[in-house]
């Protein structure tokens, strides 16, 4: 559930910053069980780590996003105790103290892996809809002079800004870049979605690219080189990936960029949660089901053109001691498994286990499956998990994108069909 740590400061204090990988789930837990498990993964993980943190914060993070704080009131080898306020900490932060169930609303999915070089982008948990970036944005937003480096004030808010906007990003090895908003764009395309789709589709992905990022900098999240956020390659990493096609991939994706400069989604003149996956199962889903949050523009879409990913279909075969273990629940191939009822973007909703009944999602989360669009049938090892689909299956389809690309949609009509609704403002 934990996959990294670093002890960072935040507002001044040393804080001790765990981050929750898509594993974290407590929806079949009540609220006193909910708060027990989270102090036991969080007491067990530092004590497997041997983490030297003489603090009193720690702060919990999930796909970018600082989503709760815990506040000690004992030396951390000693037993944590309770949840306590913190109000100096940003609005995106939630206390935990009578809002643990919260959690399950709040998950994201780390990683998306991909054969083909795509990995699925999601929001954070959506707990921001400001119009634009607030008077008082985030340091991270600075104004770049024609032919200087310097920047204007922090406080420098998007609508106002002329020049090309710059933003920072943390990366894995620790360094941070400052670079243009449309240089960073072009290391997210590059990064995101193979350079040898339709240049219509790669127009749409540098447009939901610069949205995430503004919508990012919107909410003061850190934008990251990995799919805690976005992925992002420089462009010596994009020459090691490409090889001898570099050239013409690179100038390909820069075109894209280039033809889509400023341009961003917005619903209502606020920018949107641009959040995309590799392949649909043939229709988009509502981001309710995944997120527990209802937004008008992340509603179900047809996605037609899905099934040219090679991986559309994917059998996973999962022993029965491994399935018992991952869900807590003793499972054979005499368990009673049945499938209730689907989601509007026809994906399992719940299925009920013996007299356990679990979300689609969590299901797919716990097991690792591809997509929550998923088949069952049982032998006697394990069960067999056929999927159609590789991800959360929330707004564009990138796949999709490139299908309807390829049949001569160009990128306001891509846009427009995933996200209902939306215009494309500019900068």
């Amino acid at each position: 559930m934990i996959y990294d740590y670093k002890i960072d400061y935040l507002n001044g204090e040393e804080t001790l910053c765990l981050y929750f990988d898509f594993s974290l789930e407590f929806a079949k837990l009540n609220s006193k069980n909910k708060k027990k498990r989270l102090k036991d993964i969080i007491k067990n993980y530092i004590k497997s780590q041997k983490i030297n943190f003489n603090g009193k914060k720690i702060a919990i993070l999930s796909g970018g996003l600082l989503i709760a704080t815990l506040v000690l009131k004992a030396p951390i080898e000693n037993k944590i105790s309770t949840f306590q306020d913190e109000t100096s900490y940003p609005q995106s932060v939630i206390v935990l103290e009578d809002n643990t169930s919260k959690l399950e609303q709040l998950i994201v999915e780390k990683h998306e892996e991909s054969k083909n070089n795509i990995v699925n982008t999601v929001p954070d948990k959506v707990v921001s809809t400001q119009n634009k970036v607030n008077k008082e944005s985030s340091n991270k937003i600075n104004k770049v002079e024609e032919n200087t480096t310097a920047s204007t004030p922090d406080t420098a808010p998007i609508e106002d800004v002329k020049n090309e906007l710059s933003v920072e990003v943390h990366r894995r090895n620790g360094s941070i870049l400052n670079i243009s908003l449309e240089d960073y764009v072009i290391g997210v395309v590059g990064a995101e979605m193979p350079a040898s789709f339709h240049i219509e589709a790669l127009k749409s992905q540098a447009i939901i690219a610069r949205t995430y990022a503004l919508k990012s900098l919107e909410k003061n999240q850190t934008l990251t080189d990995d799919s805690s956020t976005q992925n992002y390659k420089s462009i010596e990493d994009l020459k090691a990936m490409w090889g001898t096609s570099f050239s013409t991939y690179y100038n390909k994706i820069k075109k894209a960029v280039n033809e889509t400069k400023s341009l961003y989604l917005t619903y209502q003149n606020t920018t949107i949660e641009a959040v995309y996956h590799s392949t649909s199962n043939g229709s988009t889903e509502d981001a309710k089901y995944v997120w527990g949050n209802a937004f008008p523009y992340l509603v179900p879409a047809s996605s037609p053109y899905d099934n040219s990913n090679k991986s559309f279909l994917h059998v996973t075969k999962i022993d029965y001691e491994t399935i018992s273990n991952k869900l807590g629940i003793a499972i054979s191939m005499n368990t009673d498994i049945q499938i209730l009822s689907k989601t509007a973007g026809n994906r399992v909703d719940h299925i009920k286990v013996e007299n356990n009944t679990f979300t689609g999602v969590y299901i797919r989360n716990t097991l690792g499956l591809r997509s929550a669009d998923f088949d069952i049938e049982k032998d006697e090892e394990g069960i067999i998990f056929t999927t159609r689909g590789y991800g959360h299956g929330v707004g564009l389809s990138q796949y999709g994108a490139n299908g309807l690309a390829k049949n001569g949609a160009n990128y306001e009509t891509i846009l427009k069909h995933y996200y209902k609704d939306v215009d494309i403002s500019k900068l």
